[in-house]
């Protein structure tokens, strides 16, 4: 026991004695630290700290080369160098391959994020962005942290890149990085200056297929990007995972460019330049189909769900603004965008028997029979067929109906268009469509955000738009459009054909509109018998 004793304070001493070594100055830190997972943390490999092998060997190599380059560099993993005198000539630390804590003590830590607030640069590669975790400091430092990655490795090519940062434009025309473990990192989109995205496109077709969490909704994922933080730069590259690509040339000018201009030595490109957005695609997703652009969801038009009624949610302004709400607690039946009838042969299609949360199926049923999506970048063609009957009969067909869904690309300020065309033929001897009177509604509707109170309500031509309770809503309107005082963002829904006796039926609070097919009369059908209705929603 007394052995032990000796032995631990030998150690303890030669620990110190380590800690109080002096450091030479020098330009760049390249910092390795990885073995070190923070108890009561669920680290890589259930606590164990995971080691990438290309984090010595790439630290070798940008030692040797940025030295060849003029300038001093120190390669280590010891934290109390940012307690040390060597901090005062310092003018960038590079984070190569590191993981989980960076530090041993706060004061190391506290050095560390004084350097880059007073000025200094970072350069931080791949396995970095999973430093620190659970620190909403360090995610803010370096503008996003790590989720997860694919297990398979595959290609980048350097397609959507922004060539005004000096890091991006010494990169040679058409490269293909040749191979690399695909980060899926969680950037700050309000902090960042994206550099190089992967297209959602170019990824393997057996990453996504085998990836459990889904597709990633931001239509690509940001694989380098550089931010301003204090009066520091930060650059970060996804990049790196494979000893050998350590060697290459292109990877060290590259990540000398960067380091350069984190230093202060390349002009600041964070700002003033508009960033590189991809531009917006439509993906097929599980249940429909969903428009991307920037980062951000612009509509999702969901055909398989429990209500078996197609509805579009999100539909979003060209701010991000989502305007659609969706199973509100007063009307859980309602569903963003949606078409629905009131009643047909005197059958609700519309509210639920026993409407609440959990019961959301009326005595009619809407069904999908079958729909085909067809994307074509930012726009998309969806066809739709349907059937309408009485749930106690599923057999029994009343009413079929095809439909077409067309969006258009958001052109360059984010507007865009929704053109839905509605054909209903009878296949039932004797078919009525009937509304509820004196407060009609029903068919093509919208339930906006309560956000959208603050809007304008106008509507175009025919009488002004008034309270839902007079008269069943204004008659001759083709147009109601909602329109924000402050930005001008707004929405438009428009009736384009019509059977003549529709009535705009709207709630004066901005929060829905719905021009009614049906209103005056019911109408009536024969086995056969076919009528179209067609709209178009603009949002500006």
């Amino acid at each position: 026991m007394h052995t032990r004793i000796l032995f631990l304070a030998a150690g303890l001493t030669a620990a110190f004695a380590a800690r109080a070594a002096t450091f030479a100055p020098v330009d760049v830190l390249v910092y390795t630290r990885w073995n070190y997972v923070k108890p009561g943390t669920n680290g890589d490999g259930g606590g164990r700290a995971y080691h990438h092998h290309s984090t010595e060997a790439g630290a070798e190599q940008v030692q040797r080369y940025f030295t060849e380059n003029g300038l001093t560099c120190l390669v280590t993993e010891d934290p109390s160098f940012f307690t040390s005198d060597a901090m005062k000539s310092l003018k960038l630390v590079m984070l190569c391959n590191c993981n989980h804590e960076l530090f041993e003590t706060d004061a190391q830590r506290e050095a560390f994020y004084r350097f880059v607030e007073n000025g200094g640069g970072l350069v931080a590669t791949h396995s970095s962005s999973a430093c620190e975790r659970g620190s909403d400091r360090f995610r803010r430092l370096l503008g996003g942290s790590f989720e997860r990655h694919y297990r398979k490795q595959q290609s980048v090519p350097f397609s959507h890149i922004d060539r005004t940062h000096t890091a991006m434009a010494c990169m040679p025309e058409n490269y293909v990085w040749d191979g690399d473990e695909i980060y899926l990192n969680h950037p700050d989109d309000a902090a960042i200056r994206p550099l190089l995205i992967l297209d959602w496109k170019d990824v393997l077709e057996e990453s996504r297929a085998t990836d459990k969490w889904g597709c990633p909704k931001s239509g690509g994922h940001v694989l380098e990007w550089c931010k301003p933080y204090g009066k520091g730069r930060v650059f970060y590259s996804a990049l790196g995972h494979r000893p050998q690509d350590w060697s290459k040339p292109e990877w060290l000018k590259h990540l000398l460019e960067a380091s350069y201009w984190a230093m202060g030595r390349r002009p600041d490109t964070c700002t003033g330049v508009k960033p590189i957005v991809l531009p917006a695609a439509v993906n097929v997703t599980i249940d429909g189909a969903e428009c991307v652009k920037g980062g951000k969801t612009v509509w999702k038009f969901n055909i398989a769900n429990r209500e078996s009624k197609p509805f579009i949610h999100p539909l979003c302004l060209p701010d991000g603004r989502c305007v659609t709400d969706i199973r509100p607690k007063d009307h859980p039946w309602h569903l963003g965008l949606w078409f629905c009838w009131k009643y047909i042969n005197g059958l609700n299609y519309w509210e639920p028997r026993r409407p609440s949360a959990s019961n959301l199926f009326p005595d009619g049923m809407t069904v999908v029979k079958d729909f085909q999506i067809d994307p074509k970048g930012g726009a998309c063609d969806v066809k739709l067929s349907m059937w309408y009957g009485p749930r106690a009969n599923p057999g029994k067909i009343l009413l079929e109906e095809e439909r077409t869904v067309s969006f258009s690309e958001p052109d360059e300020k984010g507007g865009y268009t929704i053109r839905s065309t509605h054909v209903f033929t009878a296949r039932a001897p004797s078919v009525k469509l009937d509304c509820r009177r004196p407060i009609g509604y029903g068919g093509f509707s919208m339930r906006m955000a309560p956000f959208m109170r603050a809007f304008t309500m106008s509507g175009v031509g025919g009488e002004p738009v008034r309270d839902k309770f007079e008269g069943g809503g204004p008659k001759g309107i083709t147009a109601v459009r909602y329109v924000d005082p402050a930005t001008g963002h707004g929405i438009e829904v428009k009736t384009l054909q019509t059977i003549g006796s529709e009535r705009y039926y709207t709630w004066t609070d901005h929060r829905f509109v719905n021009p009614m097919p049906i209103y005056e009369n019911p109408l009536e059908l024969t086995t056969g018998e076919s009528f179209t209705l067609d709209y178009e929603v603009s949002v500006f």
